[in-house]
């Protein structure tokens, strides 16, 4: 049984209700109305979407394209992981882009066909883990994705004229230290290059919420939810960061997420700024639910008693208020009958609350017609792609969503990547 997509207009449960109650706007304000998609899937099918991850194929989704008699643009792939070989897959089948390098950290990764790294034929661009190399091929762009930023190399692409555009955890290096934000800035105005940050949330989910004020009259409060099971990302190495599978002590937790993810009070930041909201304080809560019993996710495992689940809360704040609020709600293997304590409600989505004149609810989920080759990144690449062509005509700095043209996919493709024999 395939997914199948219920689309309504409904004016959506009263606010305070239903899962993930813990953002719902402060009683007494009205409610809240909005467009609700929603997603039903038979449980065996979610189980076979978890077997096949990294199966393959990309969906033909697009960008803006190159301008009139110029040539594509050449774009540089920096890692293949599980959002960076989506990023590669839909550079190739782009008929505005160029795929002229690829950029890998691993050691028996470099020499090897970019296509062959992620699922695809042979491109005829082989991986480099040199630095150097990447920039003597002087790219328009790079498509900058490894899991966490590194302060060195972006400064050195963009000190050699090289626009990036990147969803490794980094909005525009405002709230990283070492004065990360002015030295990324003092970079692109040295090269004459663009910084760009996003990714599904942080960033396109926060700029879809700000889109969707612009309905109203006045605006009080907006907050953000992502809800759902992540067991469908299958990086051990970042949910073992974030501290699933340790013991559930939520001081120790909430301080090593408030290091690793800055990017969250930099979309805040944004998104405050995009709503003329001010802001004089940022703050992180965090809970954590225990696994009931041992759980194999085949590419970790999480032991009985250990952090199974997460519910984050960033907010800023004026005059110890919230103003803007993005919360994270993760689970890790329940959609496969694991359980734990709390036992927190699910969206499977996001949802988007709005208090102001007048109140907005919208809540977004997405599935995939082809559960045979499913791509579990293209949520997170795609913001990206299709953000390439914007980027690099964009003028030097540092750019968020507010400073881009609306960015949207495209239909239809003329060049699509051939998959490798016996990946479906």
């Amino acid at each position: 049984m395939a997914p199948r997509i219920l689309s309504s207009v409904d004016p959506g449960p009263p606010a305070g209700s239903g899962p993930g109650r813990a953002t719902a706007l402060p009683p007494g304000r009205g409610a809240l109305g909005g467009c609700r998609v929603t997603v039903t899937c038979n449980i065996l099918d979610i189980f076979r979407i978890f077997c096949l991850i990294g199966s393959g194929q990309t969906r033909e989704v697009g960008s803006v394209q190159a301008p009139e008699g110029r040539p594509r643009w050449r774009v540089v792939q920096w890692t293949t992981g599980i959002v960076g070989s989506t990023a590669l897959r839909a550079i190739v089948e782009h008929p505005d882009l160029e795929l002229v390098g690829c950029y890998t950290h691993s050691a028996q990764k470099a020499g090897q066909d970019a296509g062959l790294l992620c699922g695809i034929e042979p491109v005829g661009i082989r991986a480099t883990s040199e630095v150097a190399d990447i920039i003597a091929l002087a790219p328009d762009c790079v498509v900058y994705m490894p899991q966490w930023p590194d302060l060195g190399e972006l400064e050195q692409l963009l000190r050699a004229g090289i626009n990036v555009a990147t969803s490794a955890r980094l909005v525009n290096g405002r709230h990283y230290g070492e004065g990360a934000g002015e030295r990324l800035a003092a970079a692109a105005a040295s090269g004459q290059a663009s910084l760009y940050g996003s990714g599904c949330n942080p960033m396109h989910v926060p700029t879809v919420a700000l889109a969707s004020t612009a309905m109203c009259r006045r605006v009080d409060r907006l907050a953000i939810t992502e809800s759902m099971d992540c067991a469908l990302y299958a990086s051990a190495g970042n949910w073992q960061a974030y501290g699933f599978g340790t013991p559930p002590e939520e001081a120790r937790l909430r301080d090593e997420l408030w290091r690793l993810e800055p990017d969250y009070l930099e979309a805040l930041e944004i998104v405050a700024d995009g709503l003329r909201l001010p802001v004089d304080d940022y703050t992180l809560e965090l809970d954590c639910a225990v696994a009931n019993e041992d759980r194999d996710l085949g590419f970790m495992s999480i032991p009985r008693g250990t952090v199974a689940a997460l519910d984050a809360r960033w907010s800023a704040l004026f005059e110890g208020q919230p103003v803007v609020t993005m919360r994270t709600t993760w689970k890790l293997g329940s959609f496969l009958g694991y359980t734990e304590t709390p036992d927190w409600p699910l969206l499977y989505g996001y949802r988007i609350d709005v208090q102001g004149e007048p109140n907005l609810r919208l809540k977004l989920n997405f599935s995939f017609d082809d559960l045979e080759h499913i791509d579990i990144g293209v949520t997170t690449a795609m913001p990206i792609v299709n953000a390439l062509a914007s980027v690099c005509a964009a003028p030097a700095g540092v750019l968020s969503p507010l400073d881009l043209p609306l960015v949207t996919g495209r239909h239809g493709s003329p060049r699509q990547p051939k998959p490798r024999p016996g990946l479906h």
